[in-house]
């Protein structure tokens, strides 16, 4: 009896997970800004001909500086006096993103989140956005938050198939945001009024502020910026109100997601040329992207590491770019494993997938790290003896290392099912 009790359990146990595990919740805010700036990026892949996965990887970009906006504080703002046009901006890699586009590296401490937040959050929007995917794809998949070691559980009711995934997203830009101000002045040593130069400041007035997102463009080989009004904050301490007002900007101009999907692309094209070392970064909006390292060539006056030796980069690699980060793709390439292990072989009435998921692909990494191993399949062997296939029995099963390796801007998918339900 208790023999046939413990083969009911294994039989069982991906139901069991499936019974404990709960839906991935999407509050109204989220959903009602995805809808806009998914439907803003398919738009946008057709008119401009490209693949539907860039512009979402774009649109992603922009859910996540939503979130990222809504935990905006007093602290850390920077003044910016040039053009004439004094701006107090708060940017999120460690130079003056309007200095910058002129070509100039002037240090300013970055506003990025702690580090502990950025995957539970980039990992939650990832999910709202694919959640959508499949709604308007008339793909009949539930997303549930996962249990230790799996992050985001896939689950097809209708095929009675499951995808274990282990999940690593990050922004490859989160665009400053800016507050135009009057002329600051300040005393000299003679006590004459002069204008303030670039300087850390606080902003005491957020509530009363108007917010813009500092938009780069190029014009004729000059980059020049447009501001994006998001309004005032007021008093609301919620997120809720940047994802309306982000909403209401890009619904109300048909052009302004093209606009920025410009910017992104420049970026993403940087980004990748850096990745494969390529000329020395003549693009300033490089400098806007995450682990996009120090400065080159790199100021006189550009600061020391406050920490260890060497100079402060701009964005180091703890902040890299979807699942980039050489920590993530190790971690990501074990869990993936050790899920696989403890579920693929034990006999279930499901199937099941495992998976990494991801924004964007690992541009610098990919080669170095998973190259090699996308097309590993294994199997387990308890003999200990198996030298080659021919050793093992004739019906034994061979799993996929990885099913899918699934990003908006690239995947490698070695099944169909996956290749059907992801289709970007």
């Amino acid at each position: 009896m208790k023999n046939n009790q413990d083969e009911s359990v294994k039989v069982d146990e991906i139901a069991n997970l499936l019974a404990r595990v709960k839906p991935v919740e999407v509050y109204a805010h989220e959903e009602a800004l995805a809808t806009i700036l998914i439907q803003k990026a398919l738009e946008n892949a057709q008119v401009t001909s490209t693949a539907p996965g860039i512009s979402l990887a774009a649109a992603f970009d922009l859910i996540v500086a939503a979130e990222y906006y809504g935990k905006l504080t007093n602290k850390r703002w920077l003044y910016c006096p040039i053009d004439n046009s004094p701006l107090l901006i708060y940017p999120y890699t460690n130079t003056c993103p309007r200095c910058i586009l002129q070509g100039d590296f002037l240090f300013h401490q970055a506003n990025k989140p702690p580090s502990g937040t950025i995957g539970k959050t980039t990992s939650r929007l990832l999910c709202v956005f694919l959640k959508h995917l499949f709604k308007i794809n008339s793909q009949d998949l539930e997303i549930y938050h996962g249990i230790e070691p799996i992050d985001v559980i896939i689950y097809d009711s209708k095929e009675n198939i499951v995808l274990l995934s282990e999940v690593k997203a990050a922004p490859l830009t989160t665009l400053p945001l800016a507050v135009p101000v009057e002329i600051q002045t300040e005393l000299g040593n003679e006590g004459e009024l002069l204008s303030r130069s670039h300087s850390p400041t606080d902003n005491s007035f957020i509530s009363a502020s108007n917010l813009h997102i500092l938009l780069p463009k190029l014009e004729n080989d000059t980059y020049k910026y447009e501001l994006i009004n998001l309004g005032i904050k007021g008093s609301n301490k919620s997120s809720v109100w940047v994802y309306e007002q982000m909403g209401a900007a890009f619904n109300d101009d048909n052009q302004l997601f093209h606009r920025y999907f410009q910017f992104w692309s420049i970026a993403f094209s940087a980004y990748n040329k850096a990745a494969r070392g390529r000329g020395n970064f003549p693009e300033p909006v490089y400098w806007l992207t995450n682990a996009c390292g120090q400065p080159i060539p790199r100021p006189e006056n550009w600061p020391q590491r406050r920490s260890g030796e060497g100079y402060e980069s701009i964005s180091d690699s703890k902040s890299s770019v979807g699942m980039d980060r050489t920590d993530d793709i190790k971690k990501g390439i074990y869990q993936v494993l050790k899920i696989a292990a403890s579920q693929k072989p034990k006999p279930s009435t499901i199937s099941v997938k495992t998976a990494i998921l991801s924004n964007i692909h690992a541009v610098r990494h990919y080669n170095d790290y998973l190259l090699e191993l996308q097309d590993i399949v294994w199997t387990i062997d308890e003999t200990g003896q198996a030298k080659t296939v021919a050793d093992l029995p004739a019906e034994k099963e061979v799993f996929n290392l990885f099913d899918g390796i699934i990003t908006f801007t690239e995947s490698h998918i070695r099944d169909e099912w996956i290749k059907q339900k992801f289709r970007f």
